[in-house]
């Protein structure tokens, strides 16, 4: 069995002379001391407290193997280590070091592998990157070409938006003198056939008024025509029965009573043609005033029909107006917002081969 150095009692953790021991004592059994063996040797310690003392164990063991197994311990005293440690650690150390050529050997060539390969990657990289400036040169040249574009757009847009500009303002104008147009002949049409409905109520009521005094009249002229032919027939009536009465005394008076009835009679059928001619007069008069009583109310009702169609047409323009007007400002507010669609592109090409440079470059 192998020796155990028992760990120091205490809670202080192991000494430096304890590793060095038990190092010895790996050595001394042909072992390779390393920091596991050591702790499993000494029975406690951490890796990070046994490393360091295992490390000056190993800087100072190539001078105790030259001073002939005589050397410093921890403490600093002078050692005398065993013929069979300093043989098996001669041993040890040439195979340690022959060991140790041997990987500084294959860390070389690990090395100079790992070099051919990082050159191989940074070589392919810098390729990568030369490619990638090309195409940063190339998508800039074009990006370039897209903003001359775009700002070529913008000032075409700009112009056109000027124009639309102009032109709506043109539009709006006209369309407002139109609408002042058409409310100064609504207006017009409305005094028109206010004063037409006031001329014809007056027509009317006067043409009314003339019926009246014309039917008075007649019925006047009629009663004293009716007066008078009762009066005449009562003159008649007396004439004949003085005629009648006198006949018999005067028989030489009766062709002059005869005459006189007869002209009596001519006077009676003069007045009734007469009071005839006045009614076909008056009923002529009254036809006429009921003609001109429908024109009058054909012109109103034309003109009350002209204001309804003028009022019609306004409101037609309005609308027509309002919908022109309501497109150019959609056209308007989309002439605006497409300079800035085509800005905040342009800013975003402008981010992302920037965007690009900084992740070469990282």
């Amino acid at each position: 069995m192998s020796d155990q150095i028992h760990p120091t009692r205490g809670g202080r953790g192991i000494q430096e002379a304890q590793v060095w021991e038990a190092a010895d004592v790996l050595l001394k059994e042909g072992l390779r001391p390393t920091i596991e063996r050591v702790r499993q040797k000494i029975g406690s310690g951490s890796p990070n407290t046994v490393s360091p003392m295992l490390e000056r164990w190993f800087a100072t063991l190539g001078k105790r193997l030259e001073g002939g197994g005589t050397g410093a311990s921890p403490g600093g005293e002078a050692q005398q280590l065993p013929l069979a440690i300093v043989q098996a650690a001669q041993r040890f150390w040439d195979v340690a070091r022959r060991e140790a050529d041997q990987v500084q050997v294959q860390r070389t060539e690990a090395t100079q592998r790992q070099l051919e390969m990082e050159r191989e990657a940074l070589s392919q990289k810098e390729a990568d990157l030369m490619q990638r400036e090309t195409s940063c040169e190339q998508a800039r040249g074009a990006l370039d070409e897209a903003v001359a574009s775009s700002r070529q757009a913008v000032s075409a847009m700009e112009t056109q938006m000027l124009a639309g500009q102009q032109e709506s303002a043109r539009l709006l104008r006209d369309s407002e003198a139109e609408m002042r147009r058409l409310r100064k002949a609504l207006e017009e049409a409305i005094a028109t056939v206010a004063a037409v409905r006031e001329k014809s109520a007056m027509e009317i009521a006067a043409k009314e008024r003339a019926a009246e005094e014309a039917e008075t009249r007649h019925l006047a002229q009629e009663r004293r025509l009716l007066s008078e032919v009762d009066r005449e027939r009562m003159a008649t009536r007396q004439a004949a029965a003085e005629l009648a009465k006198e006949q018999k005394a005067r028989t030489g008076d009766a062709e002059a009573a005869r005459a006189a009835h007869q002209a009596t009679q001519q006077a009676l059928q003069d007045e009734k043609s007469s009071q005839r001619d006045a009614a076909a007069t008056w009923s002529r008069q009254h036809q006429a005033a009921q003609v001109e009583l429908a024109v009058l109310r054909e012109r109103a009702a034309s003109a009350e029909q002209r204001t309804t169609d003028l009022a019609s047409q306004l409101q037609r323009h309005q609308e027509q107006s309002e919908r022109e007007i309501a497109q150019l400002r959609e056209s308007l507010a989309a002439t605006v917002a497409t300079p800035r669609r085509l800005e905040a592109r342009h800013k975003e090409g402008e981010k992302a081969p920037s965007a690009r440079a900084k992740r070469s470059s990282r």
